[in-house]
């Protein structure tokens, strides 16, 4: 599929045609979306006022798992991995704060009133997930460190999807956005997926004690029914000839 990109209207209407045409990626966009969605507005009833820490992570966590949604559709690679870690960091914080309510474990005041989301406290809330959801919080550092190999920094790997060149002739071509590998982008989407999976079910853990954030009705039944497409994506995704020597990892 060609994406028209010579001009900034160009990338403009190629980007928005993308993201609408995202089911060109079938079963893999659906359940992305699928998860995203419930995440958005499906999936919680309220939140009780004293935990509007978690309200406020749980904003970031919506917004930058669209933005990877709408990244891997627009065959931005990196941007997709970016924006997951920005989900996956906002979520720890996010389970933190469901079980501690205290601002002051979020940030330190700075003399001149301004704040500083300094390193000791983000120790502090890794410390507490590993020592009280130690599955949820493995499973964060995990997929944090799968998207750090290649996602976040520049290299070699990833510069390459949008660099073509012909030697014989002399030439070489960059391009705005990466060049279409469909299954490429199924992982991204998977990953999507697989990440959100991985934070719905850690908020599910902190709360089922506390209490302190509402579900709807008959949430369980939607997410278990999207677990399983998602579980069924992952076996159809390993056999897949470019992927079967992760299959056992």
């Amino acid at each position: 599929m060609i994406f028209k990109q010579s001009t900034l209207g160009e990338i403009l209407d190629s980007e928005r045609e993308m993201v609408l045409r995202g089911e060109r990626y079938g079963h893999y966009h659906n359940n992305a979306l699928g998860f995203i969605n419930p995440l958005s507005s499906g999936m919680i009833k309220s939140v009780d006022a004293d935990r509007f820490v978690f309200a406020i992570f749980l904003s970031q966590i919506r917004k930058h798992l669209t933005l990877s949604l709408f990244s891997a559709l627009r065959l931005h690679k990196v941007q997709t991995m970016m924006n997951m870690r920005q989900a996956l960091e906002a979520g720890a914080c996010a389970g933190y704060a469901i079980a501690n309510t205290d601002p002051a474990d979020f940030a330190d005041v700075r003399d001149d009133g301004t704040l500083d989301p300094s390193k000791k406290l983000t120790r502090k809330r890794y410390d507490w997930l590993d020592q009280n959801f130690p599955d949820g919080s493995a499973s964060i550092k995990r997929m944090k460190a799968t998207i750090n190999e290649l996602g976040t920094h520049a290299n070699i790997v990833t510069a390459q999807q949008t660099f073509k060149h012909d030697l014989e002739a002399g030439i070489f071509n960059t391009t705005f956005f990466d060049y279409e590998d469909e299954m490429s982008v199924k992982t991204d989407l998977w990953q999507i997926a697989n990440v959100t999976l991985g934070l719905m079910d850690l908020f599910y853990g902190v709360n089922q004690t506390l209490g302190v954030i509402k579900l709807q009705d008959g949430w369980s039944d939607k997410f278990q029914a999207l677990v399983k497409e998602n579980e069924r994506l992952k076996v159809e995704m390993l056999a897949h000839e470019r992927l079967k020597k992760f299959s056992t990892q």
